[in-house]
């Protein structure tokens, strides 16, 4: 019996997984996540293989997917999502993960990923591997990333793009200048940059003002 988890912030998907495998004897989904904060704290060492949703709440799966192994040696991740840029797909295989699904994945398919992972192999959807395949000859994949952002957040990432300072954001959004920082630092979480300049730089990227 594979024991599988699974962390995604849209409970539709979470039952639809857990329906698609209802009658499957081999596999049972004996916990669901909607953060990543749960997952880290409260993800059983039974579990041997966990789902994970690239765009959560509260991060990036990309980065918690190193973050999750580096603490559970025995995990193995599939990542789950609505995204097929090769980036990411590239990014969380080189942080650990063994598949990449979507989240259209059929009954048969993610079956198969579920055992073929089980055992230690890598499972990638012909999908997948053809997105892979143009990215390394140079022709490109549409759809992008997008994560999701607080209001708040919208509100602290459009200031810095007018250089405003840290004392004059929580002056103007009437907070603490700690309480600007702790969201500036959850910004440079979700975007998967290093610092103020990369926030900016994927702002104007992606689109988010």
């Amino acid at each position: 019996m594979i024991q599988i988890a699974i962390t995604d912030d849209h409970t539709i998907v979470i039952e639809g997984i857990k329906t698609m495998l209802k009658s499957n004897k081999e596999i049972e989904v004996v916990q669901s996540f909607e953060n990543l904060k749960d997952t880290f704290e409260q993800l059983d060492p039974s579990v041997e293989i966990l789902l994970l949703d690239i765009n959560l709440p509260d991060g990036n799966g990309i980065q918690a997917c190193k973050e999750l192994l580096e603490k559970y040696s025995h995990l193995k991740i599939i990542a789950l999502t609505n995204f097929e840029d090769s980036i990411f797909i590239k990014q969380i295989l080189k942080n650990g993960a063994l598949g990449y699904l979507l989240k259209n994945t059929s009954k048969t398919e993610l079956t198969e990923a579920l055992k073929q992972v089980q055992l230690g192999n890598r499972y990638l959807p012909k999908k997948i591997s053809d997105i892979l395949l143009n990215d390394s000859i140079g022709l490109e994949n549409s759809n992008y990333f997008i994560p999701k952002l607080t209001t708040r957040e919208k509100e602290i990432l459009a200031l810095i793009i007018q250089e405003f300072t840290t004392e004059e954001m929580a002056k103007k959004l009437y907070v603490s200048t700690k309480t600007v920082e702790s969201h500036r630092s959850n910004l440079i979480q979700k975007l998967g940059v290093k610092n103020t300049a990369g926030l900016v730089r994927v702002a104007f990227e992606k689109g988010l003002i």
